[in-house]
């Protein structure tokens, strides 16, 4: 699980056990505190990813930061045999501003990617993990998911047995 009690300049959330993730995205939203639309929290996905280096360049009117989650812009996704050179470009581009303008991110916005599908021997991606956080959330383990609803039930101070979490984790597979 993420922890965010100070928030980084850049994440990149993905994995296939998407409640935790959520539940980081939704951590890094409250952390980072009010939130207006179009004013400081801009959503990006990808019909409009190339407005990303635009949105980080604006100023967010009003408030210190501004928080952008660009969800599953396809930015990161392992490309074919047959390349789009739109999308190789606009990676290239994305890269390349990352990297050149670190300072003025870490100053004035909080970015966070949230995919489906990485490629983790890409550029952006090796820009992101130098730079930035990336956390990879996997399927859990029955063994994890029965710890973790243990603690859960201990902070509402409610006692649970094992057969019981055991039934309970078999009657909610997913």
């Amino acid at each position: 699980m993420l922890s965010v009690e100070k928030l980084e300049s850049i994440y990149l959330l993905y994995g296939e056990e998407l409640f935790l993730l959520e539940s980081s995205l939704k951590k890094i939203k409250n952390t980072f505190g009010e939130i207006v639309k179009g004013i400081n929290f801009i959503t990006i996905d990808d019909t409009n990813c190339n407005e990303l280096i635009a949105n980080i360049e604006t100023p967010s009117f009003g408030y210190e930061k501004k928080l952008i989650i660009a969800r599953n812009t396809g930015l990161f996704k392992k490309e074919g045999k047959r390349k789009n050179a739109e999308i190789s470009n606009l990676k290239e581009k994305i890269n390349n501003y990352i990297k050149q303008n670190i300072d003025i991110i870490k100053e004035s916005v909080i970015l966070v990617f949230v995919e489906e599908e990485v490629d983790t021997k890409q550029e952006l991606y090796k820009t992101i993990d130098e730079l930035g956080t990336i956390c990879k959330f996997d399927y859990q383990k029955p063994a994890q998911i029965a710890s973790r609803l243990k603690a859960i039930c201990n902070a509402y101070k409610v006692q649970i047995n094992d057969n019981t979490v055991k039934y309970f984790i078999e009657c909610s597979r997913n």
